[in-house]
Parts: C-alpha cells; structure tokens; sequence
C-alpha cells in the first residue's frame, strides 16, 4: 500500500510519534505544541503514513478569524515535490476554509515544496546546519570567529543558562539593540517583540535561554528551541559593548559546545537570505553546512473573502492610533 496523507488535531501522544520521524526537530515536539496551544493556537498534524506508521509530519498552527483562516506550518516535512502530501494539504485548506497558507522550513530536513495553488510569494532562504555529534567545535571556527571567540574569553565573560523573566527582558531588550543597528543600516528586519510568546515557549520548556554574561550584566543573549537531539537558533541580540569584545561569536560556540556535551547532535544557527552577507558569514563561520531551502506564502481562499478582508484591513489602519508595543531599545 502506498504511503498516504493524514490531518489530525495534534496531541502528545500523536506528537511524541510524529517526532520520532525526526528527534532533530525542534518545532516537531510536544513542548512546542504545548505552547503553541497556550497561545490560543489550533494545532494540527499533517503528514505521509505506511500501513499506520508515520513516515513523515509537520506541525500545523490553524487561526481563525472571522474572515481570515491560517494555517502556518514552520518547518516542512522530509517529502519531496511530487509528494500527495502537498495534495492532501490542498484538500484540507479547502474542507475547513483556509484562506491563508504559509510554509516554511525552520530545521526542515531538505523539504522540496512545489508551486502551490494561490502562490504569491517564494522567499529564497539558506538554513546552517552545525553537526555536534564527535566534532572539534572550536577548531572548526573560521580564524575571525576564533580569534572573537578569544577576545571575548581574555576579557572574562561567561555563558550562563536561564528561563526567568529577567533574563527574558535582557533577551528581548538586546534583541531590539541588534534590529534598530540592523535597521540603520536599511536591512529589513522587526522592530517588535512579542514577549508573550517567548515567555510561554520559556514556561513549557520548548525553549531556554543562553547568556553571555561580563562583570554582570548580559553582553549577548541567545534564544533555542529544543528536541531531544536537535536545537534551534531562534533569536539573539547583543549590546554595543558586546558587539565589540565578540559576546555573539563566544555565546554561540559556548551554546553549542553545552549541547554536545548534552548529546545534542545537530544544532540549526537559523536562516539567511540571499542579500544578508553579514548574516551569511556569522553563521557559516561557526564550521556550518549551508542548506539552500525556500518559503512559501500563498491565499488560498475565495475572491470575495479576499475582497471583505482587504476591505476591513482598509479600514483597521485609518482608524488604529499609531502607536507601538514593542521592547525600547535601551541601553544594557
């Protein structure tokens, strides 16, 4: 019998079973689903079955609104092009109204996605990939990164690891300090923060944080999703004083050499884009294997549907006070 396609709202057992198709997998976990669902999120689980064993799944977080339904899946399965997953996936989007499909791959294992109906955009993007497992983390720094790394350990700094609320808010207050540095220089990128978010990934224990730390205060903070033998670079940020003793270079190969010692086999620095050279070279300098993957953004709802809700978004930003809630960049 030929493998085929399933869609079921995701538990933890169906999740721990699902898992085990890829233990790397940081965003193919219980913990994740957990907190996901604390955020008011519908969870599902697509994937390929053989004869009722899963051959491959992704998480898929379903919004609905009262115009607009979404599903989001954050890393895509390990099937290729001409798969009938992508096909079930089709059938499902139209059986429960879904107008908004995004797919993207965050620790994907080499998903191929084809054209999907209602395509509108196609996002280039290149996943790092650093192996753990009987390497030498530091001899596989480039000679920058190595000689940052030193510069950072000569001026004392040390990595420590937390989930508490304040080590939260150094995270997300260096975060802002590294997008508003980003920023000037006319890269794309956010200025807000949702500290709901990281705080529930905190709680459920699909996240925690890693610092580095100089005369006590945090220098570079880092963010990871975790599976049982995988970890996810999810965000970072670093203060000025850190940018300039190497905070971000040390806390990485600090991070990464923790979690080897932990048996944590692959460690995903994140993503990058074709223009983000700066990016690019931070997270291959760490002796990384560059994956070249893509994500897709496509509305497959109705045309009137689309039309009410370009509409009603119309309206929402002629009357909404310009305002934000995003972390101030403050000094740290």
């Amino acid at each position: 019998m030929a493998p085929s396609f399933f869609a079921r709202r995701a538990d933890d057992q169906s999740v721990d079973s699902a898992s085990l198709t890829d233990s790397h997998n940081p965003f193919l976990v219980a913990a994740y689903m957990r907190a996901q669902r604390a955020l008011g999120t519908d969870c599902w689980l697509f994937g390929m079955e053989d004869a009722g064993a899963i051959t491959a799944a992704a998480l898929g977080l379903l919004r609905r609104g009262r115009i607009l339904r979404s599903v989001d899946i954050p890393s895509a399965p390990d099937v290729e092009a001409g798969s009938t997953f992508w096909g079930g996936l089709d059938t499902f989007c139209r059986d429960e109204g879904i107008t908004n499909l995004e797919i993207s791959t965050f620790a994907s294992p080499r998903s191929l996605v084809p054209q999907l109906r209602g395509e509108e955009e196609r996002i280039q993007r290149t996943e790092f990939e650093l192996p753990l497992a009987g390497k030498d983390l530091f001899d596989g720094l480039s000679s920058h990164h190595r000689t940052r790394v030193k510069k950072a350990r000569k001026n004392g700094m040390t990595m420590r690891r937390a989930v508490s609320d304040d080590a939260l808010d150094a995270h997300l207050a260096l975060q802002a300090n590294s997008m508003a540095r980003r920023k000037a220089r006319n890269d794309n990128v956010p200025l807000e923060f949702a500290r709901a978010d990281d705080a529930v990934l905190l709680a459920s224990g699909a996240a925690e944080l890693c610092q580095a730390v100089l005369r006590g205060e945090v220098a570079s903070s880092l963010l990871i999703l975790r599976s049982s033998r995988g970890a996810y670079f999810a965000s970072a940020g670093s203060s000025t004083e850190g940018m300039s003793l190497g905070a971000s270079h040390f806390l990485v190969l600090e991070t990464a050499m923790a979690l080897q010692s932990e048996g944590v086999e692959l460690f995903y620095l994140g993503g990058a884009r074709p223009h983000e050279e700066g990016l690019r070279s931070f997270k291959s300098g760490f002796g990384s294997t560059p994956v070249d993957t893509e994500a897709v953004i496509s509305y497959v709802g109705g045309r009137f549907r689309r039309r009410v809700s370009e509409a009603v978004e119309s309206i929402q930003r002629a009357v909404t006070p310009r305002y934000t809630t995003a972390v101030p960049a403050r000094k740290v």
